[in-house]
């Protein structure tokens, strides 16, 4: 085994060029291949939980008609919340459809932990100065925030880290009572599991409790957004409110949000006809007429199923031309070093070795430098974050086919050598 060592770090310094080229071909190849894997084991994630759910679907989107003076004549009439009420509650327990509704309202919070990447208006640099409801009640920071519906929560999955997730009675509102909150991802090095939040969600204040924290990347549609990330949002359950209002602020409360969670997505294997015809006599029954249905988002759900089609045909044609490279590379360079160090390996022979030998020398020394350009690579993931175990042995697996194939041609060389020409040569 010594022996083998000295040998493979004599020729490593003799022949630095080709330890330099094999090292950087195979670091850049297995880092290829992590990003292929991540991006893999990503797709298939999805693909169980997020993208699945979109196939075959069409979504339409639903708009109320309530504006400016029709909204204040629509809600003078006390009456008029009931039928809006019921309008939501048909359409989210509809058997013809799911009903999907996300609204991304801000709210305040009072006292706020976080930093500044929480705050509505980071990413555009119009951040705004905290406020105050009341004098000494706290300031109360513009926070970013999505409330889901139920439907949305279930379909798609959404999963914590910490803590739990929404259960069916969180998203039952009741006067005085805590408000379940989840956190995204980027929260966990702020606020834990039963801390007291006050938000200030459509200018009333509540008081709401962490209950989970989600998963890094959490993800489902907002709207237009087809793949919405919560990392930096407070989650807030869309509430149902069983209970007719009866002072003014509460009945205000609810017409402001009722008219956000009717403005939903219409998730269905339908057409446009049967949708209509379906939203019609939930309309007749619940005697609210004030909406207007947009057409099939089908363009937008079929361009991102053939954008990851695509983004994953060439990422594997690249790795594919890359792993070919590397093992020309290989055979190329051992068979030149042959070509130019023939006389050393006479001595060898002369000396007692065998081809086999030789062979195993050389073995090692291509060993030693994918061993370091893996090491290198399992390495640098540990930043990306913890792998697993099938991670490293598919990587394993593919740096032993690239030695073995890489040295097919020179073991071949090597079984066909004439060692009385070798050592003629040598004389």
């Amino acid at each position: 085994m010594r022996k083998i060592l000295i040998e493979v770090r004599e020729s490593l310094l003799k022949k630095k060029g080709f330890f330099i080229l094999i090292l950087a071909q195979t670091c850049l190849l297995f880092s290829l291949l992590s990003a292929l894997y991540l991006y893999f084991f990503d797709v298939d994630t999805k693909t169980k939980s997020f993208y699945a759910q979109f196939k075959g679907k069409s979504i339409y989107q639903l708009s109320d008609q309530l504006f400016n003076e029709k909204e204040k004549y629509f809600f003078s009439n006390v009456a008029e919340l009931k039928k809006l009420k019921n309008f939501y509650h048909t359409l989210l327990n509809s058997k013809e459809f799911l009903y999907l509704n996300t609204t991304l309202q801000h709210v305040g919070v009072r006292n706020f932990k976080g930093d500044p990447t929480f705050l509505v208006g980071y990413e555009e640099g119009t951040v705004r100065d905290p406020y105050e409801k009341a004098k000494g009640s706290g300031t109360f920071a513009r926070v970013k925030s999505i409330q889901l519906n139920q439907n949305v929560f279930s379909t798609f999955n959404v999963k914590v880290q910490n803590g739990v997730p929404f259960e069916k009675n969180d998203f039952l509102f009741e006067k005085g009572k805590k408000v379940p909150i989840l956190l995204g991802a980027e929260y966990q090095s702020f606020y834990n599991i039963g801390d007291t939040i006050y938000v200030d969600y459509l200018n009333r204040v509540l008081e709401g409790k962490v209950v989970g924290i989600l998963q890094k990347n959490t993800l489902f549609p907002a709207r237009e957004n087809t793949e919405f990330y919560a990392d930096r949002y407070i989650i807030l359950p869309e509430f149902i409110m069983k209970e007719d209002p009866i002072e003014k602020e509460d009945i205000s409360f609810e017409q402001k949000h009722y008219l956000h969670v009717v403005n939903g997505q219409i998730f269905t294997d339908k057409d446009m006809i049967s949708v209509r015809k379906s939203i019609h006599m939930i309309s007749q029954k619940t005697n609210f007429h004030d909406f207007t249905i947009i057409g099939a988002n089908t363009i937008g759900i079929s361009l991102m199923f053939a954008m990851m089609k695509q983004n994953t045909q060439l990422l594997l044609l690249f790795t594919t031309v890359l792993f070919a490279f590397c093992i020309f590379s290989i055979s190329l360079s051992l068979i030149m070093k042959w070509d130019t160090n023939i006389k050393k390996y006479a001595i060898h022979l002369i000396s007692g070795a065998t081809i086999s030998q030789i062979f195993w020398y050389t073995f090692a020394e291509v060993l030693f430098i994918i061993g370091i350009s893996l090491t290198f690579v399992f390495l640098f993931i540990q930043f990306v974050g913890k792998m697993p175990i099938h991670y490293y042995s598919i990587l394993s697996g593919v740096a032993l086919t690239i030695i073995v194939l890489g040295m097919l041609p020179f073991y071949l060389k090597l079984k066909q050598a004439n060692i009385a020409k070798m050592l003629k040569k040598k004389e």
